[in-house]
C-alpha cells in the first residue's frame, strides 16, 4: 500500500514554496520597518489556552481543532496565534507595550477546499498594550499596505465596532425582544448561539436567518459612550491614513475574544470565502488568560488564500544558478574543493557529482538534477589550469581559466 499525506495537507517545494517564502520573506522585512519583532510559540498547547481565549461554543472548539491526550493532559495544536502570543507574553513577563509578528502553521479540522487547508500558513501581527484609537487605524493601514507591497490589490476592507461586555449586555436585551417572535423560524445553529455566544448569529449563513437580521438593530448603533467614540475615532484615523472602509454593521468575528473594532480584508476574487485578512481588538482577553488588564489588537492572513487572490502572479525571489561539478575521478575532487567553495561564496548552488561513476552517469544526474552549468575538470584541464563550463540550457561548452572563473561566475547575476 503507498502511503499518502492526510486529507487537508500538501506537500510543498518548487515554485510553489518560493512563493510562500517571498510573501513570508516580505512580511519579515516590512513589519520589521514598523517596529514589530518576530515570536514563535509552540506548535501546540494546553487545549485549555484555546477553549478559554477562542470560546468553548465557537466552531474552532466545537468541531474544528485536533487534540490529544498525554497523561491525563489534553492538548490542542495550535489553530490561532494571538493565544499564544499573550501566554508567552504573559508567563515570560515581557514589558509592554509590544509588537509581536508570528508566521507559523496553525491547525483546523475544517472541510478542505481551494485555498484552506487544515494545515495552513498564517502570518499574523499583534499591538499589545495600547488603547489609542489610531493603533486600530493603523493596524488596519499597515495591512493594506502590506498587501498592496506583495501584489495583492483587489480587496475591499469591512468594518465594525462590537463594543465591550457593557454594550453587549445590554444589546443582548435588545435582540432578544426583537427575536422571540421570530425564534421559530431560526436555523438551530442560531437557536443555540442565541443562548451560548449570540453575537455568533450574524455569522450564519442561512439566507432565511440572515433576512431576518437585517430588520433587527445591530449593536454598532448600540454601544456604550465609551466604544461609540472609540469607533468615531478609528472612522477619523483611517480618514486621516487615507483608508476607506465600507461599515458592515454584521460583521462579528468567529472568535470570542473580540472587542470593538473589528475588520475584514475581502478579495473579489474568492467567492464566498473571500476574507483574506481579518482582525480586531481584544481588550479583555490578557485579564482572561491570567494576565494585567491590558489593551491589545492584531490581525491574521492565510498565505494560501491571499496568494489565490493575485491578479498576477507575485514576483518570487529568483531561484539561485545551480552549478554541478563533475570531476573525473577523485585525483580531481581534490581540485574542485576551492572551486566549489567559490561558487557558493557568489550566492550560487553548487553540487558535486560521484567522481567515480563514469562521465556519462554524472552527465545524465546533472541533467536531473536541473543544474544550469556543468564543470568538467578531468587531466587535459589539470595539465591547462581550466575547467570547462556547460550552459545546459544552450547546449554551448568553454573552456575558462581556473584564474578568471571567479569573474565569470560574477558576470552571471
Amino acid at each position: 500500500m503507498a502511503y499518502q499525506k492526510p486529507k487537508g495537507t500538501r506537500d510543498i517545494f518548487g515554485h510553489d514554496l518560493r512563493r510562500i517564502e517571498t510573501v513570508c520573506h516580505s512580511a519579515r522585512s516590512f513589519f520589521g520597518e514598523h517596529g514589530y519583532q518576530e515570536i514563535r510559540t509552540p506548535v501546540f498547547e494546553y487545549a485549555d489556552l484555546f477553549i478559554r481565549s477562542i470560546g468553548e461554543h465557537t466552531d474552532i472548539v466545537e468541531k474544528e481543532n485536533y487534540t490529544f491526550k498525554v497523561s491525563e493532559r489534553t492538548y490542542m495544536l495550535r489553530p490561532e496565534g494571538t493565544a499564544s502570543v499573550l501566554r508567552a507574553v504573559i508567563e515570560n513577563n515581557i514589558s509592554l507595550p509590544q509588537r509581536f509578528l508570528y508566521i507559523e502553521p496553525m491547525f483546523r479540522r475544517e472541510k478542505p477546499q481551494k485555498g484552506r487547508y487544515r494545515e495552513f500558513i498564517q502570518i499574523g501581527i499583534e499591538h499589545i498594550g495600547e488603547a489609542g484609537a489610531v493603533f486600530d487605524a493603523e493596524m488596519i493601514e499597515q495591512g493594506k499596505r502590506f498587501l498592496h507591497a506583495v501584489g495583492c490589490n483587489d480587496f475591499a476592507i469591512e468594518l465594525n465596532s462590537i463594543g465591550c461586555p457593557e454594550c453587549r449586555a445590554g444589546y443582548k436585551k435588545i435582540l432578544h425582544s426583537e427575536l422571540d417572535a421570530r425564534s421559530a423560524k431560526l436555523c438551530d445553529d442560531c437557536s443555540r448561539r442565541m443562548e451560548r455566544n449570540f453575537l455568533r448569529i450574524f455569522d450564519c449563513k442561512n439566507k432565511e436567518c440572515q433576512s431576518i437580521y437585517d430588520r433587527v438593530p445591530k449593536i454598532t448603533d448600540n454601544l456604550c459612550k465609551a466604544c461609540a467614540e472609540h469607533y468615531e475615532r478609528v472612522k477619523l484615523y483611517l480618514g486621516i491614513f487615507g483608508i476607506e472602509a465600507l461599515e458592515n454593521k454584521k460583521m462579528v468575528r468567529g472568535l470570542d475574544y473580540y472587542t470593538r473594532t473589528v475588520f475584514e480584508f475581502k478579495a473579489g476574487k474568492l467567492g464566498a470565502q473571500d476574507t483574506i485578512l481579518a482582525g480586531g481588538r481584544y481588550d479583555i482577553l490578557m485579564k482572561e488568560l491570567g494576565g494585567p488588564d491590558t489593551p491589545a489588537l492584531g490581525w491574521a492572513m492565510g498565505v494560501d488564500r491571499m496568494l489565490i487572490a493575485l491578479v498576477d502572479d507575485i514576483p518570487v525571489v529568483p531561484k539561485q544558478t545551480i552549478f554541478y561539478i563533475v570531476a573525473m575521478g577523485e585525483t580531481y575532487l581534490a581540485d574542485m574543493i576551492p572551486i566549489r567553495n567559490t561558487i557558493q561564496s557568489h550566492g550560487c548552488i553548487s553540487i558535486f557529482a560521484d567522481p567515480d561513476d563514469p562521465i556519462k552517469k554524472q552527465m545524465k544526474k546533472a541533467n536531473r538534477s536541473n543544474a544550469d552549468y556543468v564543470l568538467i575538470y578531468g587531466e587535459q584541464e589539470a595539465i591547462d589550469h581550466t575547467v570547462t563550463i556547460k550552459n545546459m540550457k544552450t547546449g554551448e561548452q568553454n573552456a575558462v581559466a581556473l584564474d578568471t572563473l571567479q569573474q565569470f561566475i560574477a558576470a552571471l547575476k
